[in-house]
């Protein structure tokens, strides 16, 4: 079999497109909202006036990266291609390194009802996810059946299927660790906090599909840590005597 290249359709990204902002627009009215109920609770509700007008800029600094993200995966989309050969599958997408299976090294191929085709290797890490409505979609998967035959798709773990109840965790700690006053309630939430974004920290950097664009960029993750270990600090009381450097 010579080698066959596929692409994506471009105006498959429409779809995607949908999903995304389906998913974002909640998270950042969330944060709005986490963002009233701090200063709210702070300042005892007497500065209104520069509450709205910071929370409008925060809007915007919002729906800005929100349009940014989308034409750097829209970028990521369309650069998608899947290249199969006598030996190997290779995924290759810009700003991402190459990832290649040899034929002898899947162990499944499955394709979920809404058309997105999964290539798993014998390692958990190496896994190939094939958008709906690539070019040549019926040919591309005559390829890979004759690698392999199409299973049934496994089932989704508790995370892909309820992976937005993290994101309500993380928002709902955040809350905790910054207007609770119990102790108890302020140390718990935040160590669970830190875990958690943790977690997601090396879960992006384990990931051989994420861009390394986005990888670099998730080091700001480190400062939200850095910031609920001063705000645990501050509220279990062992910041007492502590300033910045320069601090009057």
């Amino acid at each position: 079999m010579l080698m066959a290249v596929f692409k994506t359709q471009p105006d498959s990204f429409t779809v995607i497109r949908k999903q995304t902002l389906r998913r974002t627009i909640p998270v950042m009215l969330a944060a709005l909202l986490i963002f009233a109920v701090i200063n709210t609770r702070t300042s005892g509700g007497r500065e209104l006036y520069p509450m709205l007008m910071t929370g409008a800029l925060l809007l915007l600094v919002i729906g800005r990266s929100v349009y940014v993200g989308l034409k750097r995966r829209r970028r990521l989309f369309e650069s998608f291609t899947i290249e199969i050969d006598d030996d190997t599958i290779t995924r290759t997408q810009a700003d991402t390194p190459a990832l290649s299976l040899n034929h002898l090294e899947v162990s499944s191929i499955s394709k979920d009802s809404g058309g997105v085709i999964t290539i798993r290797g014998m390692d958990k890490q190496d896994v190939i996810t094939v958008p709906a409505g690539m070019d040549r979609q019926e040919e591309m998967e005559a390829a890979l059946a004759r690698i392999i035959a199409f299973s049934e798709p496994p089932r989704r773990t508790f995370a892909e299927y309820y992976g937005w109840i993290a994101t309500l965790a993380a928002i709902g700690l955040m809350v905790a660790v910054n207007i609770a006053e119990n102790r108890i309630v302020v140390l718990v939430s935040g160590t669970l906090l830190i875990g958690l974004l943790t977690w997601s920290l090396v879960a992006v950097y384990r990931n051989r599909n994420v861009s390394n664009r986005y990888k670099r960029s998730s080091w700001i993750v480190l400062l939200v840590i850095a910031s609920v270990i001063i705000s645990m600090l501050s509220k279990l009381g062992l910041m007492t005597g502590f300033s910045l450097p320069f601090h009057p």
